[in-house]
């Protein structure tokens, strides 16, 4: 059985908060750039917080291009075009909520699946024994907590180039704060290095068997993992459960 990791993600500040309303409020409501917003008094009003903490907030929606304030006239959806909104929304990881780190999540099934599925089949011996290095690199005794994020980081970026695509490829790496953020949020401090080992021996060791289904699987548990430690729910994911080819 994995190990519970020790702690939970902590609880984002304030103005994290309010940026992530502000982005759920202009969503939720279907507003294009051009359209109005409310108030400043009505939008602190209604989400019960203080104007200095709303204008933060909104400080950081300005320089993601999400909001533009007029002098004279109030505050708008940003002007730039929705892809153009989106893209500099996903760069800032001030503005990425706990939401959308589950659909990244769950979008990340497709991607890690099919490359671990692809890397079991296709990838070179010299291949595997870097990917086999990244991963027992991610847990070297000793290393910063912030090290071993980058590392972490550094073996599904590899693993992706060596079995995805190009375009697959290039959509994780311009995920870049996505895959970041999820990795702080759920990753304990200090780092729960025995649960780490797991996941990542279990992929190793399927992508070595040159086993496609259970490399898949195997990549299935760390994202399972990563999912319920969003959630707030321990893992409940086992690598013994990962199948051996016979």
């Amino acid at each position: 059985m994995i190990p519970e990791s020790p702690s939970l993600p902590l609880r984002p500040s304030l103005v994290d908060e309010v940026v992530q309303s502000l982005t759920r409020f202009i969503r939720a409501k279907g507003l294009r750039a051009g359209d109005r917003l409310p108030t400043e008094a009505e939008l602190a009003k209604s989400m019960a917080v203080s104007r200095n903490a709303l204008r933060e907030a909104v400080g950081r929606l300005v320089s993601l291009g999400l909001v533009e304030v007029r002098r004279g006239s109030g505050m708008f959806v940003g002007g730039a075009d929705t892809i153009r909104s989106c893209a500099l929304l996903l760069r800032s990881s001030l503005a990425i909520s706990t939401g959308d780190l589950v659909e990244f999540t769950e979008f990340r099934r497709v991607l890690e699946g099919h490359a671990a599925r692809n890397a079991a089949l296709k990838a070179t011996d010299e291949e595997l024994a870097e990917l086999k290095a990244l991963a027992l690199a991610i847990d070297e005794p000793g290393i910063p907590r912030e090290e071993s994020l980058l590392r972490d980081q550094a073996f599904h970026l590899r693993l992706m180039a060596i079995g995805g695509n190009r375009l697959m490829t290039a959509l994780l790496e311009s995920l870049l704060e996505f895959l970041r953020a999820s990795m702080d949020s759920t990753t304990a401090s200090p780092r729960d290095s025995a649960t780490s080992q797991h996941l990542h021996a279990a992929i190793v060791d399927a992508l070595c068997r040159r086993d496609p289904d259970a490399a898949e699987q195997a990549m299935e548990l760390n994202r399972q993992h990563t999912l319920q430690r969003l959630l707030g729910k321990p893992s409940t994911g086992e690598t013994a459960d990962v199948p051996h080819s016979p």
